[in-house]
């Protein structure tokens, strides 16, 4: 059992990593839930991290709300793929009816963290600004984590300007001082990566023939996700970006990692940009992280499926074979 704290802004893709983390009961322990500023406001993630967790039945989970703003500019949002509310403008968030925790997220990290040295994985799937202000306010905060998986970062193209990811791109500063800190274990799960997790048409129909509140509930909000994608890069389907970081968690073989040391671009042409040294071809270059460069399409599906939905794998493995007839 891996004992995670998730470090989010949902977001679409946010959501769909955490039900994927709650349905793998057996795997994964999900202590909590900590929010940050990223895809959508402070106060607009949050409740839905909530709303997510009370449509998966898992109330139980803590929420802990985090920074609102990054640590030394001004706050950027995605609203053109998320909505105006970071669940498809369905009003899911408006209508939630858990409370967060009072403590700030970043005093539980550093408190948990540290109450637990060695035993918890932080899965950052938005911008880092919580995970470096940690890193700020403890001087063993880092070395206290037993492993970090980030989604965040490209090695070759991004997708807010020709270098950076959001993540990195919504607070480069946080991003360059989570990769100077030292953890143990660092895995950078970049927009190579996440490209081999793209939802097709036919298997997001498939969600909504599913008919389930949860299977529902994903089709739905991906709606306007698919919609931003054929809007800006005309294709079908939509990249479920932060849900590899789970599958990663779940199946490492799933995931091609390389030794890299990576650093980030903080102003000019490139603010933002994660600048990749693969160890291997600048041997000069201590490693600070593994970087993903590649996925299994098919394994990554039939992990997400068959999690949340293992009565509908085998047609879920049909339909990745590319048969017409299910």
């Amino acid at each position: 059992m891996q004992k995670i704290i998730i470090d989010t802004d949902p977001g679409i893709d946010d959501a769909l990593a955490i039900l994927l983390a709650l349905a793998a009961k057996d795997e994964l322990e999900v202590i909590a839930l900590t929010t940050v500023n990223g895809n959508v406001g402070i106060d607009k993630v949050t409740k839905n991290a909530l709303k997510i967790l009370e449509i998966a039945g898992k109330n139980v989970i803590p929420v802990y709300k985090g920074n609102a703003k990054p640590l030394m500019r001004k706050s950027g949002h995605c609203e053109e793929y998320h909505g105006d509310d970071g669940l498809g403008n369905l009003g899911f968030g408006d209508c939630c009816r858990g409370d967060c925790q009072k403590e700030y997220a970043v005093d539980f990290l550093v408190r948990k963290v540290k109450a637990e040295t060695g035993e918890i994985t932080l899965v950052a799937i938005g911008p880092l600004t919580n995970v470096a202000e940690a890193v700020q306010r403890d001087s063993e905060f880092a070395q206290s984590v037993k492993e970090l998986i980030i989604m965040g970062g490209a090695e070759y193209e991004g997708n807010m300007s020709p270098h950076a990811e959001f993540n990195f791109w919504t607070d480069p500063e946080a991003a360059k001082i989570v990769f100077s800190a030292g953890f143990k274990k660092v895995t950078m799960v970049g927009l190579e990566a996440t490209s081999y997790a793209f939802l097709s048409p036919a298997l997001r129909e498939l969600l909504y023939l599913i008919n389930t509140p949860v299977s529902r509930f994903i089709y739905e909000i991906t709606r306007v996700y698919a919609d931003g994608n054929w809007n800006m890069k005309r294709e079908l389907g939509c990249r479920l970006c932060d849900v590899l970081t789970i599958v990663y968690l779940l199946n490492r073989d799933v995931v091609k990692t390389v030794d890299a040391f990576v650093d980030i671009e903080t102003q000019g042409l490139c603010d933002g940009a994660s600048v990749v040294y693969r160890t291997k071809r600048y041997p000069d270059k201590k490693k600070n992280c593994e970087i993903a460069v590649k996925a299994d399409a098919k394994g990554f599906f039939e992990i997400f499926f068959g999690y949340l939905f293992p009565e509908y794998l085998n047609i879920v493995k049909e339909l990745l074979n590319g048969k017409e007839e299910v």
